[in-house]
């Protein structure tokens, strides 16, 4: 029994066993009344003592039809991710400029499951420490962006309406109005990327900054709350805000 459970252990852990022989044996074994017991071990102790701080993580947030995944260039979990920056940060924008935001695929770590979604799901989704900022660009910096973005892979973008045919840049739509070159505009993304993560230089380009200092995964929390007050229930489908357009 005891090669078995070291085999099934193996295995369930991803471990890559060798070709060499090896000898194992198996029984089955009931699970009834017989292995009830009233014993209390250290892991239920050490669950006890930290019930109260592990109720808030337990909070049903929202409910989702089906898995809510990622994936390129558009998806129901990347547009979520930059959907909630536009929330977050919709007092820190300047009302006189078109607003997008951005954030990055790799901070998305892992998909909403279907059914209830709680708090502990979202956090685990956005672990990370990311803050929201607002970086006023021009025109001409968002436009090397898109296009960059338009000739490799895209990144989670909110506020926007694009099109890409063979690489290029078809279309580019910031808030509804035409990207113009010598236009200014809201960009909200995550200070990770405003610093310089992923080689990006947003700060270095940018003609102010406001770091809001909200919390990206707290946003996400209100946000998907918000959403769920107003009777949504999410689906696993982009919505089109990005489009690829193949011969």
């Amino acid at each position: 029994m005891r090669k078995c459970l070291i085999l099934l252990f193996a295995v369930s852990a991803g471990l890559r066993l060798g070709a060499q022989d090896f000898e194992y044996s198996w029984q089955r074994v009931r699970m009834d009344s017989r292995y009830e017991g009233t014993a209390v071990y250290d892991v239920d102790s050490i669950v006890a003592a930290h019930q109260e701080q592990i109720a808030p993580l337990m909070e049903v947030v929202i409910y989702s039809k089906e898995e809510i995944k990622d994936r390129r260039p558009e998806s129901a979990l990347s547009n979520i991710a930059a959907d909630m920056l536009l929330y977050a940060a919709k007092d820190h924008v300047n009302s006189d400029y078109p607003t997008m935001s951005l954030t990055n695929f790799g901070g998305i770590r892992c998909n909403f499951p279907k059914g209830a979604v709680r708090v502990y799901d979202i956090y685990s989704t956005f672990p990370f420490d990311n803050t929201a900022v607002v970086a006023v660009m021009k025109g001409e910096d968002i436009r090397q962006m898109m296009e960059r973005f338009a000739s490799d892979r895209f990144e989670a973008l909110g506020g926007v309406e694009i099109v890409v045919s063979d690489g290029e840049l078809e279309k580019c739509l910031i808030g509804g109005h035409p990207l113009e070159d010598d236009a200014l505009y809201n960009l909200v993304t995550i200070d990770f990327l405003l610093d310089g993560g992923d080689r990006f230089d947003i700060g270095d380009d940018a003609v102010s900054i406001d770091r809001t200092g909200i919390v990206l995964r707290d946003a996400a929390v209100s946000y998907l709350r918000d959403l769920s007050e107003a009777g949504v229930v999410l689906e696993n489908k982009g919505d089109g805000r990005v489009i690829i357009e193949k011969d």
